[in-house]
């Protein structure tokens, strides 16, 4: 179980050092519509985006530290809420992911979104079976 918050903590902090990015708009727009094709609306960086990319930072930071926090706890209960949420946020996210191709707002690069969170899924699983 150890390992798992580890690695999730780990990927959600660098993960939000890599959006602190997108503050500077040509990247995000790099990033997101051209190399990536995440997305096929264009990457703007107004008031509210920069609001929302704030938040969205400081979550994955608090989410990271969380995680990598919950590894030490020699508490197996705390793990396993924490994986519970884990998993909770991947499935939303997953959900989300889809909404967005179906509605026609993400590119071809979002079948790699459901790549890495599946696997995200899939080892938070594993992990309960083999606790």
């Amino acid at each position: 179980m150890e390992s798992y918050l580890i690695a999730v903590g780990m990927w959600n902090l660098v993960v939000s050092f890599l959006m602190i990015g997108f503050f500077y708009e040509a990247f995000g727009k790099k990033l997101l519509n051209e190399w990536t094709k995440i997305f096929t609306i264009e990457f703007k960086l107004d008031y509210w985006s920069k609001f929302w990319l704030g938040w969205a930072i400081g979550l994955k930071i608090f989410f990271g530290a969380v995680n990598i926090m919950a590894a030490s706890s020699a508490k197996i209960e705390m793990q396993v809420m924490i994986i519970c949420f884990d998993l909770l946020a991947y499935i939303t996210l997953v959900c989300l992911a889809i909404w967005g191709k179906r509605v026609g707002r993400c590119g071809t690069g979002i079948y790699s979104v459901y790549f890495v969170f599946t696997i995200w899924i899939g080892w938070g699983i594993f992990t309960f079976m083999y606790k």
